[in-house]
């Protein structure tokens, strides 16, 4: 029979510190590893002593088995708060343990269950995972063959499926190995894990076999929750008996960790060790203590106890908070930058002179630049076209700097004379709250706009938190990447939101918690027409943009016309479509005493506008004439039919200077008026709440156009192009100079829609796009070097009748190439694996100095100072003689590697530096 003591022991040891875990030499197994010895002494030896001890000191004579007491006690404590690996800090009130809500004494609140937790996103890395059998050998489990969803296809879901347990031998000698594939069940190995076959294309069937796999497993299984995963796996185990010398539990614990962490989304807990103490001594006074209950006599030696609980429980809290606070540092910490890379068009590149004339030359004759431009330009595998043919064909082509060598890179970095000049945009491969947080220093209140369209939250492709928190998971993700986005905005700037009914409310209530009074509406776009029918009846055909400034300075601005509000405009001159409308102001502050100084008198004749000369009073502020009218002309001031003193639209200055901007025009009586071109692609129209146009249909602007960039659709769900280009327009885009950030990047629409806004008006914005996922370089680069080579595709190649050069007549500056900034800049940041591996515990070495390590000269460490609370990371800065040259550890397939570190692009992004010229 497990005793109380044991049955505590095993939840420390196994569950919540994962000693057994201690000899993977990666992550945060690393601090595990360093403090074990400590550990196991405190819970195998401090631990009993201590209250031994501290028992034998109390008055009066113990009643029961109090020993048993402390430690259930204990266990009752730590198991209420920890779940699946991971602790969850919601309060917990009375013996039932009822969950209390902090409310802040708002009007109202807005709560979820994992509020202020760091949401953690995982990556499939595929990584090499090995432990210890204790007295045994030593087992790795690893990944030897991976179908992955490319492209974000949210097809069939994937999971992690046992194929051999391999002996030692070969490459691997004396080390078992546990293969894994990660591919999509069979309907038979589905249905023998309890689901259902698959309906093509969803992960819906898969969501609902859960239920189904826990009614038909046994009762045991069924009430832990086993998932088709932990199925699967279970499954395999059971028919696949380890072979002598493998402890076979040990075996199933490790694969189901293993599962575990590459396919589950968790959390870091910043707030771990104030929530635990906190709600310590709750516990303590409320469930511990029964005073009612107890003789006088007895409550000294009751408090006594009491004591030791506290004691000891904080001290099991000192070590959970080390462990949580060191994890938070590393998640919150600026990213280094691993790789700088820039895609710079040819056609600029070669306009720069000679030497920038040699650089594409030599492109063109770079395999895989070529290689990479067939790609683009969507050749048949196995093509034969050169680089030069290619150029020819499609001379506005970027080439990749990262195909090339350092001197190379270096060589078209210096030819650029002002890079931020030439800059149209940062493509950031990396998490979003970490680029975030890395970009902030260098973009701080310089984002005029912001446009995200976050994952959705739908059965269909479910957040996969293991505790099962999917709206908390998603509330989690959003609340602290929308915080570290709102540092980036201007006072001005605007944040929007695409999202549709499932997580619809929720996001709004978020965006009123961070944006306060400033959330300035919402608009229910239809954005597929054809509807998608559900079980409940309707067919949805909508989806919502939230609205919401940084600040009261921030305001929808207008919107550019359709072709439709254009054509009834019905004329046009070289700068686009207008119509004529009266110079004189009409409705709020018109009248002259609004503004006196544009009630000032012209002189008119059938067919010409003069500005007299005129002195301005300052005492009357009235305009005083220096000059008589000519005899063919009258004397026009800006009053209405009703005799009401009126203003000018413009100043004199401007309408003297308008030239065929204002003409003089009779009305039916043959009375002359003055007239203005109002050209309403510059006033732009005010945007309505619901945008219900044929140009908003995904369908139709979003997949269409992603099979005319590719040639197929390469990503699910891409957004209209129309409706993410009116959507930055009026949230601060329709500036010419602007930036627009967008941190779930998805397919790239909102760089390509920024790209066409520059191409419509020569304007000089810029964009940020950052995406994690696999399919950066597969759709979200190579749309936008897709997008800056030619604005026209079809079937994945350039279309014919694109004018890659400006016609004969025409005005080259109006030409499209000369309307697209020709750089963009790519960066590769580090990831939160990567820091956690680079973890360095120098033991004795840590007392000396900086705590560095001997042979590293060259190589970067987080060196974890378990000691200071305050500073529970650092970096290892060994002398910094070749920064050039700096490399950062990591773990990749069970191996160590080191990784370079661009360190000029890391310190030019945390110092806040934008460049303009580089130069080595």
């Amino acid at each position: 029979m497990t005793t109380a003591r044991e049955r505590f022991l095993t939840l420390l040891r196994r569950d919540i510190l994962e000693l057994d875990a201690a000899e993977l030499d990666f992550g945060i197994y690393r601090v595990l590893n360093h403090r074990r010895t400590t550990v196991e002494c405190f819970l195998g030896q401090e631990l009993p002593a201590r209250i031994e001890t501290a028992l034998a000191a109390l008055p009066g004579s113990a009643g029961e088995d109090e020993q048993a007491r402390i430690y259930n006690a204990l266990y009752t404590f730590f198991a209420r708060y920890y779940d699946s690996g991971d602790f969850l800090p919601r309060p917990r009130r009375g013996k039932a343990g009822r969950y209390m809500v902090p409310y802040d004494g708002s009007d109202t609140h807005f709560h979820w269950a994992t509020k202020g937790s760091h949401y953690v996103k995982s990556g499939e890395r595929f990584a090499g995972y090995a432990f210890q059998q204790p007295g045994g050998p030593r087992v790795r489990l690893l990944v030897q063959a991976a179908s992955v969803e490319r492209d974000n296809a949210k097809g069939a879901q994937r999971h992690y499926v046992p194929v051999a347990l391999q002996p030692p031998g070969g490459a691997h000698p004396g080390e078992w190995r546990l293969a894994f594939e990660h591919r999509v069940l069979s309907d038979e190995e589905l249905a023998r894990s309890g689901g259902t076959k698959r309906r093509r294309g969803t992960r819906a069937a898969e969501a609902a076999a859960e239920p189904a796999a826990q009614e038909s497993a046994g009762a045991d299984e069924a009430a832990e929750g086993a998932s088709v995963q932990d199925r699967v796996l279970n499954a395999w185990l059971k028919a696949h008996p380890a072979p002598a010398g493998i402890d076979a539990a040990l075996l199933a614990r490790h694969a189901l960790r293993y599962v575990k962490g590459q396919t589950t989304d968790f959390f870091v807990h910043p707030q771990l060790g104030r929530f635990l103490r906190d709600e310590l001594d709750t516990y303590l006074q409320t469930e511990f203590v029964n005073l009612w209950d107890l003789p006088d006599a007895a409550l000294a030696r009751e408090r006594g106890k009491l004591a030791i609980c506290r004691e000891l429980g904080r001290a099991i809290i000192g070590v959970l908070h080390t462990l949580e606070d060191l994890q938070a540092a590393l998640f919150e910490k600026r990213k280094f930058v691993m790789q700088a890379s820039y895609l710079v068009m040819c056609s600029w590149l070669r306009a720069l002179g000679t030497q920038g004339a040699a650089l594409v030359a030599h492109a063109a004759q770079h395999p895989p630049q070529v290689a990479r431009w067939r790609q683009w330009l969507g050749e048949a595998e196995g093509g034969t076209a050169s680089g030069p043919e290619l150029l020819a064909r499609c001379p506005h082509l970027p080439l990749d700097t990262a195909l090339f060598d350092e001197p190379f890179q270096w060589a078209v970095l210096a030819a650029v004379p002002d890079l931020q000049a030439a800059l149209g945009g940062i493509l950031v491969h990396g998490d979003n709250y970490a680029a975030l947080r890395t970009l902030e220093a260098q973009w701080r209140a310089g984002v005029k706009c912001i446009y995200i369209d976050p994952p959705y939250n739908t059965d269909a492709s479910p957040i996969d938190y293991k505790n099962g928190f999917r709206e908390a998971s998603w509330l989690s993700l959003m609340d602290e990447r929308i915080a570290a986005s709102k540092r980036l905005m201007s006072d001005a700037a605007v944040l929007v939101a695409a999202i549709d009914d499932a997580e619809g409310a929720a996001l709004r209530s978020l965006l009123q918690i961070q944006f306060e009074s400033n959330v300035l509406g919402t608009v229910p776009v239809r954005s597929n027409p054809s509807g998608r029918p559900t079980k409940r009846g309707f067919s949805i055909a909508h989806e919502y943009l939230h609205f919401a400034g940084r600040s009261e300075a921030a305001v929808i601005g207008r919107m550019n016309p359709t072709e439709e509000q254009a054509a009834r405009f019905g004329e046009a001159d070289e700068l686009g479509v207008f119509e004529w409308r009266n110079l004189r102001r009409e409705g709020s502050n018109s009248d002259r005493d609004a503004r006196r100084a544009l009630h000032y008198p012209l002189f008119l004749s059938d067919s010409t506008i003069r500005v007299p000369r005129m002195s301005w009073d300052e005492d009357t502020e009235e305009w005083s004439l220096n000059e008589t009218p000519r005899e063919s002309e009258t004397i026009v001031l800006p009053i209405d039919d009703a005799g009401n003193e009126k203003t000018w639209r413009w100043s004199h200055e401007k309408v003297a200077a308008s030239g065929t901007e204002i003409v003089v025009r009779k009305d039916r009586t043959g009375k002359n008026y003055v007239y203005y071109k109002r050209r309403p692609n510059e006033e732009g129209v005010v945007a309505v709440t619901a945008w219900f146009g044929a140009r908003y249909s995904a369908t139709e602007h979003g997949t269409a156009l992603l099979k005319k960039l590719f040639g197929r659709s390469p990503f699910k769900y891409p957004k209209s192009m129309h409706a993410v280009a009116d959507s930055i327009y009026v949230a601060g885009a329709g500036s010419r100079q602007s930036t627009t950030l967008d941190y779930f990047a998805g397919s790239g629409t909102t760089a390509h829609a920024v790209i066409n806004l520059n191409r419509d008006d020569g304007g000089q914005r810029n964009f940020i796009l950052v995406e994690q996922g696999e399919y950066f370089d597969t759709v979200t680069l190579p749309r936008v070097a897709k997008v800056m080579a030619c604005p026209d595709w079809k079937d994945g190649h350039p279309k014919e009748g694109v004018q890659h050069d400006a016609e004969a007549g025409d005005e080259p500056e109006t030409h499209w190439s000369r309307r697209t900034l020709p750089i963009v800049q790519v960066l590769r940041i580090e990831r939160y694996e990567d820091s956690l591996d680079a973890l360095a515990l120098p033991g004795a070495a840590a007392d000396a100095g900086q705590g560095e390590l001997a042979g590293f000269d060259a190589l970067l460490r987080y060196v974890a100072d378990v000691q200071d609370s305050a500073n529970p990371v650092r970096l290892s800065t060994a002398a910094l003689a070749r920064p050039l040259h700096y490399r950062l550890p990591t773990v990749w397939e069970g191996k160590a590697v080191e990784r370079p570190v661009d360190l000029l692009h890391t310190a030019l992004l945390l110092l806040g530096l934008h460049p303009v010229r580089l130069r080595r």
